[in-house]
């Protein structure tokens, strides 16, 4: 992640059909650059753009941040990819590999908006365990909304990055046919 993302990452947040079940945002360039540039003091606190590897172009945003350096647990999310994109399950395979290959973390986990159906149906297909329902725990657009809580162990990982690297590559391999 790079100021020079700022306008990309701003205009997904603020698209309504994208940032419905995230904490959204106006578009405006000058408040992303400042959240930004908190962000590059924060310790603990990855973010990565997500960007196509056949055309080079930007498909989205993924991170992991708020890890605690005592348990090395931490959480992921910010995940957002423009309309269209099939970049989901490698997207996320490749933030787990960062997560527990490179980082040496212990575990994993995501919070996701309970009516957020077809996310939490991906984690659940995937294969990542559903720990818990968060009543409440999102205050989004003036709504108090559920979460569904997944994690990873490290224990866990080899298998769940088999299962997602096959899946990854499936769809690499359709859409270089299409």
């Amino acid at each position: 992640m790079r100021t020079t993302d700022a306008a990309f990452v701003a205009a997904l947040r603020a698209d309504p059909t994208l940032n419905r079940y995230i904490h959204g945002g106006d578009g405006r360039l000058e408040d992303q650059l400042r959240w930004m540039h908190a962000y590059f003091e924060r310790a603990g606190d990855y973010y990565f753009v997500v960007t196509s590897q056949r055309t080079g172009e930007r498909e989205g945003l993924i991170s992991v941040y708020d890890i605690d350096d005592a348990t090395s647990v931490g959480e992921w999310g910010r995940w957002i990819l423009r309309s269209g994109s099939l970049a989901a399950v490698e997207s996320v395979w490749l933030l787990y590999k960062v997560c527990f290959e490179t980082l040496g973390m212990a575990a994993v986990y995501c919070r996701t908006v309970a009516d957020n159906a077809k996310v939490v149906s991906f984690h659940d297909s995937c294969g990542i365990t559903r720990r818990r329902l968060l009543p409440l725990h999102f205050h989004l657009q003036d709504r108090h909304l559920d979460a569904v809580e997944h994690r990873v162990e490290r224990l866990d990982w080899p298998a769940l990055s088999g299962k997602l690297e096959r899946i990854a590559l499936l769809t690499a391999r359709k859409v270089n046919r299409g």
